[in-house]
């Protein structure tokens, strides 16, 4: 009878450490990133999101995060002749991410216009700044509440493909309001010629 108890008690533990590991792995599912994490945002921060309908060119108050939808971007690339989207992840660690400034001031100096538009919540209050607005995706809009579906139904509509089939490239080129190309890295940014007519040709052609 003791040791059948000592087993009960052996396969309850189990029980209570495999429930505590399921409980902890849903509870990363946020950390991972499998929604936007506006549920999680305190109540200032949510003060602080605005489903902004106007032009994106009239942001002037760059200390709220902005949602808005491709028809909005659209109407912005239409009247900027250079523009990169950047889809960003502010806590990413990856080597192909770099800091929203870096990427500002780089494409500045080759008269790229950047829009920084975030797909998640998490972290990104923590950049808001002085010099560039902070845009979000509208997830209402995109009719999806998973991360990875919202992304691609944002992006469709721009660059004429799933995210996937650019190998989930991160920043995106446009010219004359006219998708070109995608690219992996910034650093591959900082390499592009914009002015070079055969560069584009050859970049088309990938």
């Amino acid at each position: 009878m003791k040791g059948y108890i000592l087993k009960l008690n052996r396969t309850i533990k189990g029980y209570i450490l495999v429930t505590i590991f399921v409980c902890s792995a849903l509870s990363s599912c946020q950390i991972s990133g499998l929604t936007s994490g506006y549920s999680y945002l305190s109540k200032t921060e949510k003060e602080r999101v605005i489903n902004y309908t106007g032009k994106i060119d009239s942001i002037s108050n760059y200390s709220y995060v902005y949602n808005i939808t491709p028809e909005q971007i659209k109407e912005y690339l239409a009247a900027h002749k250079r523009v990169i989207l950047y889809d960003y992840t502010p806590y990413c660690k990856s080597p192909n991410c770099v800091s929203p400034f870096y990427l500002v001031e780089s494409c500045k100096a080759k008269d790229i216009d950047v829009l920084i538009i975030s797909n998640i919540y998490d972290e990104l209050f923590w950049h808001i700044n002085k010099s560039f607005p902070l845009l979000m995706i509208n997830t209402k809009e995109c009719k999806t509440k998973w991360r990875w579906k919202y992304i691609d139904n944002f992006y469709l509509p721009l660059i004429g493909c799933k995210t996937k089939e650019v190998n989930y490239a991160g920043y995106h080129y446009f010219q004359d309001g006219k998708y070109i190309k995608s690219f992996k890295s910034y650093k591959d940014i900082d390499k592009f010629n914009p002015d070079a007519p055969f560069q584009l040709f050859n970049d088309l052609q990938q």
